[in-house]
């Protein structure tokens, strides 16, 4: 297969994830900041890869199939459109844009692939979840919990947009794209009175109920989901990948017995570079701007309720 030429956009922590995966998967031409102490760190690893301070200029002197924008969300829709214009394909990180308004200009390319940045989409233990949701019958509800630490960077922007948005596709995608019939959310600020620090999500999907807490305060991490059934339950675990499914075997009498079985999969590929193989060469990326673009609606509305 022929390898890509490919950029990113920002050399933050993530962006430097990206630019890794890109340099191993793709001819990595350039790599954009405008920070030049943070350029020189990735091309001090990437030597034959040309640093840029200036997406304008890297457009103008590279041949480029596809890019990575992993900048400030505010950011990322006006940098997308450079590239959309020139016919490139565009991997946008979460949330991919603050308003919807700066999104629903991208449906306007039939020939670029748009893609979200929906990295949980692709963990190996999400899609091991997926094969035995069978085994638990038809679904009541679900639970997200996922607590991370405050954020070393000011995105304007609260742990809904930030963390939430990860569940509220996750379990779109668990129960079928356009189920949520309606959602609402408790949202607490404590850094400051304007983006919430903790929040706890309702998503009704008619018939099942889908919960969501997030906050970045508690100082741990943790990222868990449960499935819950008529025949039994499942938990996965995306940060050990261990998965629990718990069914009955004899629910009758005074003492109901149930059977567990824990395993975790054997296949540890790195949720990232599934994303940006899927991306760059996957005939069907199995994410789209329509995700991406019904994702956001539905956090933004839980944001502004």
């Amino acid at each position: 297969m022929k390898k890509k030429n490919t950029a990113v956009i920002g050399a933050g922590w993530f962006g430097k994830a990206h630019i890794r995966n890109f340099y191993n998967l793709s001819n990595l031409v350039g790599v954009c900041d405008e920070n030049k102490v943070k350029l020189k760190e990735v091309t001090d690893i990437y030597s034959e890869t040309n640093p840029y301070t200036n997406v304008d200029d890297l457009i103008k002197n590279e041949s480029i199939d596809a890019v990575s924008i992993v900048t400030p969300p505010k950011e990322i829709p006006k940098l997308a459109r450079k590239f959309a214009d020139k016919g490139i394909d565009v991997l946008m990180e979460k949330p991919m844009a603050l308003n919807l308004e700066d999104l629903s200009f991208f449906k306007k390319y039939d020939n670029v692939r748009i893609m979200p940045g929906f990295i949980e989409l692709y963990n190996p233990v999400f899609e091991n979840l997926l094969q035995k949701l069978p085994e638990i019958g038809e679904i009541i509800s679900i639970a997200s919990k996922r607590i991370g630490l405050y954020p070393k960077r000011d995105w304007d922007m609260g742990v809904i947009l930030d963390l939430s948005i990860h569940d509220i596709y996750l379990q779109e995608r668990i129960m079928g794209k356009n189920k949520i019939k309606n959602s609402f959310g408790v949202k607490k600020c404590f850094k400051d009175s304007k983006h919430a620090d903790a929040a706890f999500i309702i998503l009704d999907f008619g018939t099942a109920i889908g919960q969501i807490e997030s906050n970045w305060l508690t100082p741990s991490k943790s990222r868990i989901l449960y499935v819950n059934g008529e025949l039994g339950g499942i938990s996965a675990d995306f940060i050990t990948q261990q998965i629990n499914i718990r069914t009955g075997i004899d629910l009758q009498g005074e003492w109901p017995i149930t059977k567990d079985v824990t395993f975790n999969p054997l296949r540890q590929d790195e949720p990232l570079k599934r994303e940006i193989v899927n991306f760059l060469y996957d005939k069907e990326s199995i994410v789209t701007l329509d995700d991406g673009i019904r994702a956001l609606d539905i956090a933004l509305k839980i944001v502004n309720s």
